[in-house]
């Protein structure tokens, strides 16, 4: 079966191709002082066979119902912008996890914004979730104005809640229910 598509009239949501490893490493290393700061793996360790590891453990737990990981493209050009996804899945509370991260030069754009949109939808509509949270280390004022962007409500700092750079270290979480 074909995956849905998640797509808007400047993005497009799907799973990464081996094809995309090259441009994905680019994209890691163009990205270390933004997303690196939060995310260990954008980093100049960060290498072809890394991607290409990181696609196949996407593509098993997509197959599998555990998380939809993948990839943000731009509809008209299919450049790779980013990646976004829901992870964490807990299928008896029916709730998830939104991650997301654009690549440095395109930050600012509305993307990871317009990609969580995206993904609340698929969420609520394609996967029957009730409840979607996302969570960002304190401080991560990016990450958290696309939350609020997003429409997403704060609900709490949680203590050590996201381990980065060999610590814990306390998160904001922020949470999206369905309407109604």
């Amino acid at each position: 079966m074909p995956f849905p598509t998640i797509a808007n009239a400047k993005l497009v949501i799907h799973p990464f191709e081996p094809g995309d490893a090259d441009e994905f490493v680019r994209a890691a290393h163009e990205s270390i002082e933004t997303v690196g700061k939060w995310m260990s793996w954008s980093s100049h360790a960060f290498t072809r066979d890394s991607a290409l590891e990181w696609f196949a453990t996407c593509d098993q737990d997509r197959a599998a119902g555990r998380a939809f990981d993948m990839g943000i493209f731009c509809t008209t050009t299919g450049q790779l912008l980013g990646g976004a996804g829901i992870n964490q899945l807990s299928p008896h509370h029916r709730y998830g996890n939104i991650g997301y991260w654009v690549r440095q030069s395109r930050q600012g754009c509305g993307i990871a914004r317009q990609a969580v949109a995206l993904l609340r939808d698929f969420g609520f509509q394609q996967l029957g979730l009730f409840r979607l949270e996302i969570v960002m280390g304190v401080g991560n004022t990016a990450s958290e104005a696309v939350a609020i962007a997003a429409g997403a409500t704060f609900e709490c700092r949680a203590r050590n809640r996201t381990f980065l750079h060999g610590q814990p270290m306390d998160a904001h979480v922020y949470v999206l229910v369905p309407a109604g």
